[in-house]
């Protein structure tokens, strides 16, 4: 694997790059892959972490389910996830995992998510405190699409982005008319 801005091990990335009294990790660019994600999921240093940026890091489902399973970091507020290759089982982690419950801010922009994952962002009993969710540039379609616009759990939503992820006039139209939202300034679906 070809590390262009990266020669660390994560282990000290995270001595590095820990930042704000320990609640903060920007990763962006760090290529730590999945691997590297599992060490993170059992890092005591962690602890108290409530951003992490993994932009591009060549993470998959399984570094994800790594992370929904952690018993270390469990009060993230913000995820950064864009431009990795997480799919449908990756969004289901998230979903489903009681680590997430204090998200305010996910951005899975240009990943694998589909209509499935979709889905399971869309029923989470779990992101209820979800302000902001970027899903563009991910093929979750006209059905991932009418699954979010009516989502009962998803209301506290304030920005949602979902350009370029396959979406029709249709799809579009039930985000735009949908009421599942009462408190969104910013939607995006061009």
């Amino acid at each position: 694997m070809s590390k262009p801005f990266n020669d660390d091990p994560v282990e000290v990335l995270v001595k590095k790059f820990l930042s704000g009294n320990g609640t903060i990790l920007d990763l962006r660019l760090k290529y730590i892959g999945d691997e590297g994600l599992e060490y993170l999921a059992k890092c005591p240093d962690l602890v108290d972490l409530e951003v992490l940026n993994l932009e591009r890091n060549e993470i998959t489902d399984k570094g994800i389910q790594a992370l929904a399973g952690s018993s270390i970091i469990t009060n993230l507020k913000e995820l950064h996830l864009e431009r990795n290759e997480i799919g449908d089982a990756g969004a289901k982690a998230i979903a489903g995992s009681a680590n997430f419950s204090y998200l305010n801010f996910i951005n899975l922009w240009k990943n694998k998510v589909g209509a499935e994952g979709a889905k399971e962002i869309a029923s989470s009993t779990i992101l209820v405190n979800l302000k902001s969710l970027d899903l563009a540039q991910n093929s979750i379609g006209d059905e991932g699409a009418k699954a979010l616009a009516e989502s009962d759990t998803l209301a506290g939503l304030e920005l949602l982005e979902i350009f370029g992820s396959g979406l029709t006039d249709e799809g579009k139209k039930q985000l735009k008319e949908s009421t599942a939202f009462p408190k969104l300034q910013t939607l995006v679906v061009e």
